[in-house]
């Protein structure tokens, strides 16, 4: 809903479709990991539960099409087992798991269109009972194109290279070929340096002029997938960094960036996971700086996104503007910009 509860135009939440003699009421609903101030949220089990109890009597398959976390899918499945299937989103690998007093199935696909799941529904009308035939499905080349889709993709796909154009990229444009893969899965970049997260660290290293250490929070690498070797444009730099952001010149005391170091590698497996470009770590533990330990009392310059500088980054609250060992400088370019550059550095073109 809109900040004032109403909904947006367009967007009801439900959509009740007749598919040969079977009529699926859709439910939509989706978490609040984001609160923009233009939305109000409701709880979504309660929302789910009211269209539910109107429309149980009208319809032969109830099915909501989340965007939760599995577990608030699991405690929906709990709550409401009227519900026939739960379709997924949020996690970017496929499962199936049952859950709820009735095992409702919920099923996900995995995320960039690898897959899909294809459920078949079938209404006994004797008995009224509905069963649920489900397989995984890989989107590959063998499937063909349908038209009436790819001019829906088109049309909004000119939307957007239309908004990024206006933000100053070329999304066509082909930056570089690159002779190796750019890893950018997320059960990839959230664990350990990759290709692809080291040139965007390296990339912000560079873009600040003097800086001795850049920090990239592995969050901020969206495109959950590998880059092959090839050809790269613009629109692969906007794919793996969506949400772009400025990198930032900052200057902090040693001790703070070896508590923001800790805390990055404590961080391994989520978002906040940080890479960094100008660091390396000895055999004992210790963190090093141009070849020496990091000492607790120097200022280091330190490029960064605006966004793990902002304290909301997992684990890194205290990494604010209000920290007294924390001087936030000038703003240089798009972290994109950045990643352009250094892939033209480093792969010529």
């Amino acid at each position: 809903s809109d900040r004032d509860g109403q909904p947006f135009p367009g967007v009801d939440g439900v959509e009740i479709l007749t598919i040969g003699e079977l009529r699926v009421a859709l439910l939509g609903v989706t978490y609040d990991g984001i609160q923009p101030d233009y939305v109000s949220f409701l709880d979504p089990v309660q929302v789910i539960q009211q269209a539910v109890d109107t429309l149980r009597t009208q319809v032969d398959a109830l099915v909501a099409v989340t965007h939760l976390p599995l577990q608030q899918d699991i405690a929906l499945a709990w709550a409401v087992p009227e519900l026939d299937l739960i379709l997924g989103g949020h996690e970017h690998d496929n499962l199936v798991v049952h859950r709820g007093p009735n095992l409702t199935p919920i099923y996900k696909a995995d995320a960039n269109g690898r897959s899909a799941q294809v459920h078949d529904l079938s209404l006994d009308p004797s008995s009224g009972v509905l069963k649920v035939a489900s397989r995984l499905v890989a989107i590959d080349d063998s499937i063909a194109g349908d038209p009436e889709t790819q001019s829906v993709v088109d049309h909004w796909l000119e939307i957007g290279y239309a908004g990024f154009r206006a933000d100053g990229f070329d999304p066509s444009q082909r930056v570089v070929e690159v002779p190796v893969a750019l890893d950018g899965l997320e059960t990839s970049v959230r664990l350990a340096p990759t290709e692809l997260s080291q040139l965007i660290a390296d990339a912000m290293l560079a873009e600040v002029p003097g800086a001795d250490v850049a920090l990239l929070n592995t969050g901020s690498i969206r495109i959950d997938d590998v880059i092959p070797p090839g050809p790269i444009t613009q629109y692969d730099v906007i794919r793996a960094l969506p949400f772009g952001g400025e990198v930032v010149a900052a200057s902090m005391t040693g001790s703070l960036l070896s508590r923001v170091l800790d805390q990055g590698d404590a961080n391994r497996g989520g978002g906040g996971f940080l890479v960094a470009s100008g660091v390396a770590r000895a055999e004992d533990g210790a963190w090093m700086v141009s070849g020496l330990p990091v000492d607790p009392s120097r200022t280091y310059t330190v490029a960064a996104g605006d966004f793990l500088l902002s304290g909301l980054e997992q684990g890194l609250d205290f990494l604010n503007p209000d920290n007294p060992d924390l001087e936030i400088g000038e703003s240089q370019r798009d972290v994109r910009h950045a990643l352009i550059d250094e892939l033209r550095r480093r792969f010529g073109g």
